[in-house]
Order: C-alpha cells, then structure tokens, then sequence
C-alpha cells in the first residue's frame, strides 16, 4: 500500500518492508503491545529469571481463587547481592536486628500498652493486602523476592520483543500509522503525520477506545444503594 501511495516500484519493496519493521516496534513500545502471561516457578534462592523475550515488565503477582492476579509489593530495598547465585539466601547475613525492643529504653514516643510494655503506634494500615515484595533487577532481568515469600510460582505479565516471535503482524487500527512512518522515512511525509496517524491508532485499539458497555456499567455501579457525598 505504502509502495501504491508513494508511486514508487517493486525495486523499492525491500526498503519499505523494513521501514514497515521499525514502524511496527515503535507501535509496539507505544500503543499496540499486549501483554504476554506466564507462570514461573520460583528458585530455591528466592529468584525468577525473567522470560527471555521480555523486554519491559507489566505486572507481578501471585494468583488468587478468583482467576486474578494479585500483585507484590514493590520493595527496592532488597538487595541485589549474589542475586545470580543459588546460594543468594545463604549469603544475606544481617549486619543488623531488629531495633524496635531498643526503643523501649529510649526517650521516644511510646503510646500503646499491651503485655506490660508500651509500644509506639502510629496508625493502622489502610487495609491493602500484598502477600509477599519483590524488586526486579533489570540488569540482568531477575526477579527477587523476599526471604519469607511462600509461594511456589508467580503470574509474569510483560511486553515481548516482536523480533524473538519471529512473525509480525499489523493491527488494522495501525495501518495508516505504519504508511506514514515509511513516507516519513523516505522523506515523502512528516514526523507530524506520522505522530497524528499514531494518536489515531491508538484511540482505535481494543483496549484504548470507549466502549458502550463499559460506560454503562460504570452508570449500574453508580446508581448502588449508598449514601452519597
């Protein structure tokens, strides 16, 4: 198509035909990619090797008895020592304990009695349940987990790369987005068509455009027996 607007011949078709390759990655890092799921299993040393065609990261979690993926805490304060190592717990010596019990000997404020001890208690959590933290080490696309984690496997979502599929694909929703970025290329168009054909594309994509339905059941939400503020 981009060949038939661009008046241009079959000698052309493979400088189109990668251009069309570009247009499709950049497509997919900004409105067309959806997520793969996979479940992994989890490493004695409380570690998961990412897939190895995941280029970014969606969400990581357990799954519960309704089908859903509830996600773990993101904790940027576990290390990455030896995170590479299958004797990564064995290595997490502490150099420190717990220095609440200290506190009780210290000037600090300290409100709550129970057990013949006071305690400082500052609030209670606002009622988000997470079974477990995790960071991810991008470096070398790791997941980490806590020491106390439970869990035998964990839900992955993330964005794979197109060139590991090994076929491509193109929305019908992209296709006037992915001819811009080839005329563009070829200096037959603008950056500025290219970028308003992408806001198009993206407005038509399953999951970007308004949908009937939705709207209605957010109107049947609305209308519950609650007192309103």
């Amino acid at each position: 198509m981009a060949l038939d607007e661009c008046n241009k011949s079959e000698g052309d078709f493979d400088l189109f035909w990668i251009l069309a390759f570009r247009a499709l990655v950049d497509l997919l890092f900004d409105i067309s990619a959806e997520p793969i799921t996979a479940r992994l299993p989890v490493g004695g040393n409380k570690t998961v090797p990412l897939p190895g065609d995941c280029i970014s990261w969606i969400k990581i979690g357990i799954l519960n008895e309704k089908g859903e993926v509830s996600t773990l805490r993101i904790n940027n304060a576990l290390t990455t020592f030896k995170d590479n190592n299958p004797d990564r717990i064995s290595a997490l010596t502490s150099d420190i304990t717990d220095g609440i019990p200290l506190l009780l000997n210290q000037p600090f404020y300290l409100n709550y009695y129970y057990d013949g001890v006071y305690q400082p208690l500052f609030g209670v959590g606002g009622g988000l349940i997470q079974y477990g933290s995790c960071r991810v080490d991008e470096a070398n696309n790791i997941i980490i987990l806590d020491e106390d984690f439970k869990y035998n496997q964990i839900i992955v979502e993330y964005i794979s790369s197109p060139e590991k599929n090994g076929d491509y694909t193109v929305p019908t929703g992209c296709l006037e987005a992915v001819i811009s970025f080839i005329k563009w290329k070829n200096k037959l168009g603008t950056r500025e068509d290219y970028i308003s054909d992408k806001i198009n594309s993206r407005r038509r994509m399953p999951k970007k455009k308004v949908i009937l339905q939705q709207i209605n059941q957010v109107l049947r939400e609305s209308e519950a027996m609650k007192l309103r503020g």
